[in-house]
């Protein structure tokens, strides 16, 4: 009986590890293109190229509107995506060099995190319903 929960133990251990391990390896480009709430967010790192910069190894730290807040910007959503410019200055709005802790963001920022320090292997995301609009 004990060498059966041993195995048992081992095996759900090594699925464990495993998974963390998998974890570990996605960078926050990962993360978000993983995420079903990140869609149009992926689709914007993508067109300004941004994607290429945040997915390679450094600290990153990820400020990712949900869909649902790109969505709320209505047409100006379209006018950004015909200005490349304006977007690439819009999406760099939401990126930062180095790490920074949620708590740091809200008042920087000025945007609510909903869901901060999602760990990712080159640094950390954090989710808003609300997308920072540069002037």
């Amino acid at each position: 009986m004990s060498r059966i929960f041993t195995v048992t133990f081992m095996a759900l251990f090594l699925a464990i590890g495993v998974n963390f391990a998998q974890a570990q390896d996605a960078t926050v480009v990962d993360i978000i293109n993983e995420s079903e709430d990140h869609t149009i967010l992926a689709e914007l790192l993508v067109e300004t190229e941004l994607n290429n910069v945040i997915s390679q190894p450094g600290s990153f730290t990820v400020i990712a509107p949900t869909d649902e807040a790109f969505e709320a910007l209505g047409s100006d959503l379209d006018e950004l995506r015909a200005d490349p410019q304006q977007l690439q200055n819009v999406i760099i709005g939401h990126l930062y060099q180095g790490e920074v802790p949620s708590e740091d963001v809200e008042p920087n920022v000025g945007v609510e995190v909903v869901e901060g320090d999602i760990a990712a292997s080159n640094g950390i995301v954090h989710v808003t319903d609300e997308v920072v609009m540069t002037e």
